[in-house]
């Protein structure tokens, strides 16, 4: 009789496994679920925890974007959509240098202010640990999910740091 209840059980749970998705416990995950372009999940946060994580509106003709940000006064939002749209504005900075991440080339910005013409003009990687900065860059498509364009922003963080979290940025 154990055998027999066991069976009907069994088969139960594994039909049930990938309607629980969108309820997995994983916010990345779960956010792919529903999306059509590539999902990036940090592996190097500095420790800091997860403040808030949204799918945010791109206007009414465009998937939602993904915005997550970690910690307080030192913080690292990660902003992710698709491509061909353009969802986010990090904001006026210089760009400062490019870097490989992933295999695709990424524009490094710091957040020097322009209304200060010399530093502005000066402006350099060093200066993201004091005004903060970002790393952008597309990803190509695979052949189920569109490609992404994501950037990871930083406060209190050095150029390395910074590269170290968007190295560390793996699909879902």
């Amino acid at each position: 009789m154990k055998r027999v209840l066991l069976v009907p059980i069994l088969l139960l749970a594994l039909i049930q496994t990938p309607a629980m998705a969108m309820g997995s416990g994983d916010k990345y995950v779960d956010a792919q679920t529903g999306l059509s372009y590539q999902i990036y999940r940090p592996t190097f946060t500095a420790d800091l925890l997860i403040r808030s994580f949204k799918l945010l509106s791109c206007g009414p003709k465009q998937e939602k974007w993904l915005a997550a940000i970690y910690g307080e006064d030192r913080e690292i939002q990660i902003l992710e959509t698709d491509a061909a749209a353009r969802c986010s504005d990090p904001g006026l900075g210089v760009q400062v240098a490019t870097a490989t991440i992933n295999g695709a080339k990424a524009k490094i910005i710091a957040f020097c202010d322009p209304t200060k013409p010399n530093a502005f003009k000066n402006c350099k990687t060093s200066d993201i640990k004091s005004v903060g900065g970002y790393a952008m860059w597309t990803t190509k498509p695979t052949k189920f999910l569109h490609g992404s364009s994501v950037e990871v922003l930083v406060t209190g963080f050095t150029y390395s740091q910074l590269l170290q979290v968007a190295r560390g940025l793996k699909l879902v």
